[in-house]
């Protein structure tokens, strides 16, 4: 999972970089490279935004598995843990 974010943040930066130098490189005037450099910008930051909620959603899927898998584990384990204890309190 870690190297999943970590490839695609890097795809992404090196995305923007490539874009920013081919728009820096290609004639136009000076407005309306800023015009497109901040478009880029804004999509970035959105994309960016985008993939920070995915990753949030995700992760709260993720606990609330592990919340379930927990409360499962419980309901076993603790019928399991009383009829252990039982034997003794009768000794």
């Amino acid at each position: 999972m870690k190297s999943l974010i970590k490839t695609t943040i890097l795809f992404a930066a090196g995305a923007a970089v490539g874009a920013a130098v081919a728009l820096l490189l290609h004639p136009k005037t000076s407005e309306q490279t800023r015009e497109q450099l901040r478009d880029l910008a804004e999509e970035a930051k959105n994309r960016a935004q985008d993939f920070a909620e995915n990753v949030k959603t995700r992760a709260q899927e993720c606990c609330e598995q592990v919340k379930q898998n927990m409360a499962e584990a419980n309901a076993v384990a603790e019928p399991q843990a009383e009829a252990t204890e039982q034997p003794k309190q009768e000794a």
